[in-house]
C-alpha cells in the first residue's frame, strides 16, 4: 500500500510540474514577440540590420541637438570624423532629396571651421553651433542658385579639410538643381544623341550653330548622366534611402585607358587637332565612355577602394571643359569631380520628416 501511494504522488507532483513547465513557455512566447528589435518594431525584407543602425545614428544625433542644453551639461565631447558623419546625414535627411531625377544641378562650395582639442574632439555646443552655422549657409547658398521653378536640394556633402592649428576646416559642397517633375521618367539609352546634337567641348561654350549659348558639350554630358544615372527609385512605397558617407574625388581625364591606349575620358593635347565641336556621335562615343568610368572604373580601382563609401552608389558628376595644365603639358580635357555615397534604405517613420530648407 505504501508503495502505491508513494507511486501516485510522485505520478501527480511530475504532472504538476510538467503544466507548470508549459504554462510558463506559452507565457514567455506571449509577451516576447520575434519583431520587437531596440525598440523598433517596423519589420520589412528591405529594412535591414544596417539600414536600422544608420537610422538609429541619425535619430540619436537628431534628439542631441533638440535636447542641446542638457546634453552640453553632460560633458559630451565628440570625434571631428563623428562629427562629419552626423553633420552630413542628419542635414541630407532633414532638407536634400537625391531620390529625384534633376534636369541641371548648381554647385557650390562653403568652408567652415571647427575647434578641436589634442584629441581631435569638439565639445557638443560647438557641433550644434556648427550644424546652425552649416544650414543657415546653405539655405543662403541654396536661395541664390538662379534657380526659379521646381527647384530643389539635391545632396550636400561634407568634408574633413586640413588641420591648422587647433582648427579643423570643413568643407561643404552643396548640389541643388532643376527637378523633372513629369510622372513618367524616361529610361536610359545607349546613344542620347542626335544628328541635330552638335557641341563645343567646354570651355567658353556654345553649340555648333549658336556659340553664344551658356552652355557646352561637358555640361550636356553632366546633366544627361545625371538624369539617367545619379536617380535610384525608391523599391516600396514609404521609404526613403539615406545617403551618407560621401565620398569626393576628381579626375583629370588621363587616369583610364582602353585596350588601344586612348584616354577613356576627353583628354587631348593642344597640338593633336582635337574634335573641338562634338557632334552627335562624338557626343554619345564620350558619354558612353564616362559611364564606363564612372559607374565601373573608378568604383573597383583597387587604389581607392579603401576611400570609398561601404557600398559605393554614384550620385553624381560635375564635367568642366577647360584648356589646362596636366603634369608638364597643356590639354583640351573634361575634367570631372564625382560624387559617391552609402546608401540605406529606411521607412519615413524611422526618420525626422523631409522639409523645405526655405520655409
Amino acid at each position: 500500500m505504501k508503495r502505491t501511494k508513494f507511486l501516485g504522488v510522485s505520478l501527480i507532483v511530475l504532472l504538476t510540474t510538467a503544466i507548470a513547465l508549459y504554462l510558463e513557455a506559452c507565457k514567455k512566447d506571449a509577451v516576447t514577440p520575434i519583431n520587437i528589435i531596440e525598440g523598433n518594431n517596423y519589420e520589412s525584407a528591405y529594412y535591414t540590420d544596417y539600414a536600422r543602425s544608420v537610422a538609429a545614428k541619425v535619430r540619436r544625433f537628431k534628439s542631441q541637438l533638440v535636447d542641446k542644453e542638457q546634453v552640453v551639461r553632460s560633458g559630451l565631447y565628440m570625434p571631428i570624423d563623428s562629427i562629419i558623419w552626423n553633420v552630413e546625414a542628419l542635414f541630407n535627411v532633414e532638407y536634400a532629396d537625391p531620390n529625384r531625377k534633376y534636369l541641371e544641378t548648381v554647385k557650390q562650395n562653403l568652408e567652415f571651421f571647427v575647434d578641436v582639442n589634442e584629441n581631435g574632439e569638439a565639445p557638443f555646443s560647438v557641433v550644434a553651433d556648427l550644424y546652425e552655422e552649416i544650414t543657415d549657409a546653405v539655405r543662403q547658398a541654396y536661395s541664390g542658385d538662379g534657380i526659379s521653378s521646381d527647384k530643389s536640394l539635391k545632396t550636400v556633402v561634407v568634408d574633413k579639410g586640413d588641420l591648422v592649428g587647433n582648427r579643423v576646416i570643413v568643407n561643404v559642397f552643396v548640389v541643388s538643381g532643376k527637378v523633372d517633375n513629369s510622372s513618367s521618367f524616361k529610361d536610359p539609352v545607349a546613344g542620347p544623341f542626335g544628328p541635330d546634337d552638335c557641341w563645343y567641348f567646354g570651355e567658353y561654350g556654345g553649340a555648333c550653330d549658336d556659340p553664344s549659348i551658356m552652355s557646352d558639350a561637358a555640361e550636356i554630358l553632366e546633366d544627361t548622366i545625371n538624369y539617367y544615372y545619379s536617380y535610384t527609385k525608391v523599391p516600396q512605397p514609404g521609404f526613403r534611402y539615406v545617403h551618407h558617407g560621401m565620398f569626393r574625388i576628381s579626375l583629370e581625364g588621363s587616369e583610364y585607358f582602353d585596350d588601344n591606349g586612348d584616354p577613356y575620358l576627353y583628354f587631348y593635347p593642344v597640338n593633336s587637332n582635337p574634335p573641338l565641336y562634338m557632334n552627335g556621335d562624338w557626343l554619345n562615343y564620350y558619354y558612353t565612355r564616362e559611364l564606363e568610368v564612372l559607374l565601373h572604373l573608378l568604383p573597383n580601382d583597387p587604389a581607392i577602394l579603401g576611400m570609398m563609401p561601404r557600398n559605393p552608389v554614384f550620385m553624381g558628376v560635375d564635367i568642366i571643359g577647360l584648356l589646362g595644365y596636366v603634369g608638364n603639358g597643356s590639354y583640351y580635357q573634361h575634367k570631372n569631380y564625382i560624387i559617391y555615397g552609402d546608401k540605406a534604405l529606411v521607412p519615413v517613420q524611422e526618420l525626422p520628416p523631409l522639409r523645405d530648407l526655405l520655409d
